[in-house]
């Protein structure tokens, strides 16, 4: 009877045993697997969802302006002497407009960002600030002529002295509210036909940049942000990660297609990455190398590279920054040479210097794009000024700390410079001195930290994670446990070993030899 019960003891513990194995190695991980998916994928019930459509806390967009300070030195050939002014601290509210669901687990949607200054984090700086920049829409006008029609540029020039107010040189004195959101006024009312060309041009384009006046005004107005404020972007069609988590987050097309048109290249012109409110959960496994962002503004995908494992917040992240290969010139990174710009130098093979990029495929203007204070850029453009661009990394970089299981970003800062090239022409007045280099005008940091409660909360997900994590291991253990304990008892019940039956182990030794000496 006692060999029966031990028998079906032990079947039972090896069931046990193989059940705990199987939930351990496989049951489990596909359990939090499936829940952690639930958790972040694009779909009405998800806990994720509510926060992708209307973030609950807004990014912070900073924006630092390079004033020049010698500019009547700079006018009789001096190199620029610029002093940086910032930040303007603006909070971005983004919100989504979902327009629905395409094949291949998609989902569509449009962007509407909206910024509003804060005047606190701005610590005494005001939009009524005036500032003296570069003067970006001049230069760029110019530089476009020149390239199209040389003949023509004295022509235009002398247009533009009245689509600008005050023209003396190639700076503008502005407020900084006009500069970035409100707009500063271009005249179209004169009777120079050069004007109405450049007028009619700026008709047909529609650059994002300018936006006609109102009223019955003849003119536009420049700003360098006010359409992002203005209009929503997108369409953008998504990876919802309800088939793929690892998917999750990726764009698939832009305004209706699956990759941009401005380089001519295939590689240049990819659609990579998401837009960079929501990433993939990390497979510790396959971690991936680089972590690829979509951003319109420029027409391409930039990509930051794995720097580690960093510990933020008391979570275990993995760190990714950007670096010198994703702006590299096509020497260091033969993949960039598609984003080349021509005639750039007489030094160089028409393709860019390390660090920057040209803009003009994508935006319609000679504008360059760098990282601020051109970090991480050819030492050759900091020899242009005498002062005021000092490139750091703690200062310049941009990084991001992620979640592996969520994907969820904890910290973030994405930086980007825009310059445009200062010329030396001499049929120009204002240009026919000034020395020739690539010329900053401002630069702007976009980014997020989690906030205490949000951290708060992914803490809490983690420890039960752990919990969970736990249990596995606890009942794979308890079944191993119950699984020795009832072969010994089998054993036992067999006699498959030896036990003995008198407890008085010394006199069953030594009995005999007592026994016989007692005779």
């Amino acid at each position: 009877m006692l060999a029966k019960h031990s028998k079906l003891f032990f079947t039972g513990s090896v069931v046990f045993l193989i059940v705990a194995i199987v939930l351990a190695s496989w049951g489990f991980p596909k359990i939090i697997s499936t829940r952690i998916q639930k958790s972040i994928q694009l779909e009405n019930s998800s806990m994720m969802y509510d926060k992708w459509v209307k973030l609950p806390i807004p990014l912070i967009f900073k924006v630092y302006f390079f004033n020049v300070t010698n500019a009547d030195g700079i006018n009789e050939g001096e190199r620029p002497i610029l002093q940086e002014i910032g930040p303007y601290v603006y909070k971005q509210y983004r919100e989504r407009t979902v327009l629905g669901y395409g094949p291949n687990d998609t989902i569509k949607y449009m962007l509407k960002k909206n910024f509003v200054f804060d005047p606190e984090a701005s610590n005494g700086l005001t939009e009524d600030d005036d500032v003296t920049v570069i003067n970006f829409p001049y230069m760029a006008a110019l530089l476009t002529i020149e390239q199209m029609m040389p003949s023509a540029v004295a022509m235009v020039n002398r247009a533009l002295e009245q689509f600008f107010s005050n023209l003396t040189d190639p700076f503008m004195r502005v407020k900084v509210k006009d500069l970035l959101f409100d707009g500063v006024f271009l005249n179209c009312d004169g009777d120079s036909p050069a004007l109405s060309l450049v007028c009619a041009k700026l008709k047909a384009d529609s650059p994002p940049t300018m936006r006609p006046a109102e009223d019955g005004v003849n003119g536009y107005y420049f700003s360098m942000f006010s359409h992002l404020n203005r209009t929503e972007t997108g369409p953008y069609e998504m990876v919802r990660g309800t088939e793929d988590v690892f998917a999750l987050g990726n764009i698939v097309s832009y305004k209706e297609k699956k990759s941009v048109s401005a380089w001519g290249d295939e590689y240049c012109n990819r659609i990579n990455g998401s837009d960079a409110s929501i990433f993939p959960p990390i497979d510790e496994n396959n971690v991936p190398e680089r972590l690829y962002t979509f951003e319109p503004e420029i027409c391409r995908s930039l990509y930051a590279s794995l720097a580690g494992k960093a510990t933020l917040f008391n979570i275990s992240t993995y760190y990714y920054e950007i670096s010198s290969s994703a702006l590299a010139s096509k020497s260091a990174n033969p993949d960039n040479k598609c984003y080349c710009k021509k005639d750039w130098s007489a030094s160089h093979d028409g393709c860019l210097l390390m660090g920057v990029f040209n803009l003009m495929p994508c935006q319609g203007a000679p504008a360059i794009a760098s990282l601020p204070h051109f970090y991480l850029a050819s030492e050759e453009l900091l020899e242009y000024f005498e002062d005021g661009v000092k490139p750091d990394k703690e200062k310049h970089n941009t990084y991001v700390y992620i979640d592996p299981v969520t994907g969820v970003v904890l910290k973030g800062v994405k930086r980007l410079q825009f310059n445009i090239e200062l010329r030396n022409i001499p049929r120009v007045p204002q240009l026919q001195a000034v020395p020739t280099g690539l010329f900053p005008m401002l630069w702007i940091e976009e980014g997020a930290v989690m906030t205490p409660d949000l951290q708060q909360e992914l803490r809490d997900a983690h420890a039960l994670l752990s919990y969970a994590q736990l249990a596995r291991w606890i009942i794979l253990a308890a079944a191993i446990i119950l699984a020795i304990v009832a072969t010994i008892t089998v054993a036992r019940s067999t006699s498959l070993i030896s036990w003995p039956r008198n407890s008085n182990s010394v006199n069953f030794i030594i009995g005999p030899m007592v026994n016989d000496k007692m005779r």
